[in-house]
Protein backbone atom coordinates (compact mmCIF):
# COMPACT_ATOMS: atom_id res chain seq x y z
CA UNK A 1 0.00 0.00 0.00
CA UNK A 2 2.53 2.88 0.99
CA UNK A 3 4.03 2.40 -2.98
CA UNK A 4 0.54 3.39 -3.88
CA UNK A 5 0.03 6.17 -1.68
CA UNK A 6 3.89 7.54 -2.74
CA UNK A 7 2.62 7.03 -6.63
CA UNK A 8 -0.40 8.75 -6.24
CA UNK A 9 1.26 11.78 -4.45
CA UNK A 10 4.00 12.14 -7.82
CA UNK A 11 0.47 12.46 -9.47
CA UNK A 12 -0.72 15.21 -7.70
CA UNK A 13 0.46 18.11 -10.04
CA UNK A 14 -0.81 21.12 -12.10
CA UNK A 15 0.71 20.93 -16.03
CA UNK A 16 -0.17 23.54 -18.97
CA UNK A 17 1.25 22.59 -22.18
CA UNK A 18 1.32 24.00 -25.44
CA UNK A 19 3.40 23.14 -28.22
CA UNK A 20 6.47 21.31 -26.44
CA UNK A 21 6.59 24.65 -24.55
CA UNK A 22 5.66 23.55 -20.13
CA UNK A 23 4.90 24.59 -17.12
CA UNK A 24 4.31 22.12 -14.13
CA UNK A 25 4.06 22.23 -10.71
CA UNK A 26 4.51 19.66 -8.32
CA UNK A 27 4.04 20.37 -4.89
CA UNK A 28 5.81 17.86 -2.59
CA UNK A 29 6.09 18.99 0.70
CA UNK A 30 4.42 21.33 3.91
CA UNK A 31 7.25 23.42 4.87
CA UNK A 32 6.76 23.09 8.87
CA UNK A 33 7.75 26.30 10.39
CA UNK A 34 8.23 26.40 13.93
CA UNK A 35 5.17 29.07 14.37
CA UNK A 36 1.83 29.53 15.89
CA UNK A 37 1.07 32.24 12.77
CA UNK A 38 -1.62 30.25 10.18
CA UNK A 39 0.16 32.22 7.52
CA UNK A 40 3.89 30.14 7.96
CA UNK A 41 1.48 26.91 8.49
CA UNK A 42 0.15 27.11 4.82
CA UNK A 43 3.51 27.09 2.58
CA UNK A 44 4.44 23.97 0.22
CA UNK A 45 7.83 22.90 -1.62
CA UNK A 46 7.24 22.83 -5.19
CA UNK A 47 8.87 21.55 -8.04
CA UNK A 48 8.92 23.79 -10.93
CA UNK A 49 9.45 22.36 -14.89
CA UNK A 50 9.62 24.95 -17.28
CA UNK A 51 9.99 24.40 -21.05
CA UNK A 52 9.90 27.80 -23.30
CA UNK A 53 11.49 27.79 -26.43
CA UNK A 54 14.49 25.87 -26.23
CA UNK A 55 14.95 26.56 -23.04
CA UNK A 56 14.33 23.50 -20.34
CA UNK A 57 14.95 24.27 -16.52
CA UNK A 58 13.56 22.80 -13.33
CA UNK A 59 13.62 24.34 -9.77
CA UNK A 60 12.14 24.05 -6.13
CA UNK A 61 9.84 27.13 -5.24
CA UNK A 62 7.69 28.10 -1.84
CA UNK A 63 3.78 28.42 -2.77
CA UNK A 64 1.29 29.27 -0.18
CA UNK A 65 -1.57 26.97 -0.14
CA UNK A 66 -3.77 29.99 -0.49
CA UNK A 67 -1.97 30.82 -3.83
CA UNK A 68 -3.37 27.27 -5.37
CA UNK A 69 -6.81 27.77 -4.10
CA UNK A 70 -7.04 31.22 -5.64
CA UNK A 71 -5.89 29.89 -9.22
CA UNK A 72 -8.45 27.42 -8.85
CA UNK A 73 -11.39 29.60 -8.05
CA UNK A 74 -10.08 32.01 -10.75
CA UNK A 75 -9.96 29.11 -13.82
CA UNK A 76 -13.09 28.02 -12.92
CA UNK A 77 -14.62 31.27 -13.57
CA UNK A 78 -13.03 31.45 -16.70
CA UNK A 79 -14.85 28.39 -17.82
CA UNK A 80 -17.76 30.89 -18.34
CA UNK A 81 -16.53 34.01 -18.92
CA UNK A 82 -14.15 33.25 -21.67
CA UNK A 83 -13.16 37.18 -21.53
CA UNK A 84 -11.79 36.80 -17.78
CA UNK A 85 -8.38 36.49 -16.44
CA UNK A 86 -6.46 33.96 -14.20
CA UNK A 87 -3.78 34.51 -12.19
CA UNK A 88 -0.73 32.65 -10.57
CA UNK A 89 1.11 34.38 -8.71
CA UNK A 90 3.10 33.79 -5.31
CA UNK A 91 4.27 36.02 -2.81
CA UNK A 92 7.90 35.40 -3.33
CA UNK A 93 8.05 35.83 -6.81
CA UNK A 94 9.28 32.01 -8.27
CA UNK A 95 6.03 31.96 -10.92
CA UNK A 96 3.84 34.13 -12.62
CA UNK A 97 1.11 32.97 -14.79
CA UNK A 98 -1.11 35.24 -16.64
CA UNK A 99 -4.11 33.93 -17.64
CA UNK A 100 -6.27 35.58 -20.75
CA UNK A 101 -9.57 34.74 -22.60
CA UNK A 102 -10.27 36.32 -26.05
CA UNK A 103 -13.86 35.90 -25.44
CA UNK A 104 -13.98 32.93 -27.94
CA UNK A 105 -12.73 30.22 -25.83
CA UNK A 106 -8.80 30.67 -26.52
CA UNK A 107 -6.49 31.39 -23.90
CA UNK A 108 -2.97 33.15 -23.58
CA UNK A 109 -0.60 31.95 -21.24
CA UNK A 110 1.86 34.81 -20.01
CA UNK A 111 4.75 33.04 -17.98
CA UNK A 112 7.51 34.51 -16.19
CA UNK A 113 9.60 32.47 -14.03
CA UNK A 114 12.44 33.13 -11.69
CA UNK A 115 14.68 30.48 -10.12
CA UNK A 116 16.00 32.62 -7.23
CA UNK A 117 13.44 35.50 -6.50
CA UNK A 118 15.11 38.74 -4.32
CA UNK A 119 18.74 37.93 -4.99
CA UNK A 120 18.91 38.42 -8.65
CA UNK A 121 17.84 34.68 -10.04
CA UNK A 122 17.71 34.24 -13.77
CA UNK A 123 14.37 34.62 -15.47
CA UNK A 124 12.20 33.23 -18.20
CA UNK A 125 9.35 34.95 -20.07
CA UNK A 126 7.13 32.98 -22.86
CA UNK A 127 3.71 32.75 -24.07
CA UNK A 128 1.55 29.65 -24.29
CA UNK A 129 -1.70 29.15 -25.55
CA UNK A 130 -4.98 26.65 -24.71
CA UNK A 131 -8.43 26.78 -25.76
CA UNK A 132 -11.61 26.10 -23.57
CA UNK A 133 -12.02 22.37 -23.37
CA UNK A 134 -8.01 22.30 -21.30
CA UNK A 135 -9.91 24.47 -18.16
CA UNK A 136 -12.18 21.64 -16.70
CA UNK A 137 -8.68 19.53 -17.03
CA UNK A 138 -6.85 22.39 -15.31
CA UNK A 139 -9.29 22.97 -12.19
CA UNK A 140 -9.16 19.09 -11.56
CA UNK A 141 -5.37 19.21 -11.09
CA UNK A 142 -5.58 22.33 -8.63
CA UNK A 143 -8.20 20.81 -6.95
CA UNK A 144 -6.00 17.29 -6.31
CA UNK A 145 -3.51 19.84 -5.05
CA UNK A 146 -5.62 21.85 -2.72
CA UNK A 147 -7.21 18.85 -1.38
CA UNK A 148 -3.33 16.99 -0.52
CA UNK A 149 -2.19 20.89 0.97
CA UNK A 150 -5.71 22.60 2.14
CA UNK A 151 -5.49 26.05 3.82
CA UNK A 152 -4.58 25.41 7.51
CA UNK A 153 -6.24 27.84 9.80
CA UNK A 154 -7.86 31.54 9.59
CA UNK A 155 -7.26 33.39 6.20
CA UNK A 156 -9.39 35.03 4.19
CA UNK A 157 -9.84 32.81 0.97
CA UNK A 158 -11.05 29.42 1.94
CA UNK A 159 -11.06 25.96 -0.13
CA UNK A 160 -14.01 25.42 -2.60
Amino acid sequence: MGNLKMTDRQDISFEIFDSGDIVRLEPFELIKYNSEIDWDKNWVKTKVTIKGGKFVGQYNGEFMTIDFEKFKQELSRLYDNLNGTADFHDLEGYLDLKIIGDGLGHFEVNVLACDQPGIDGSQLTFSMAFDQTEIKKLVNQLDLITKEYPIIGDLKIKNE
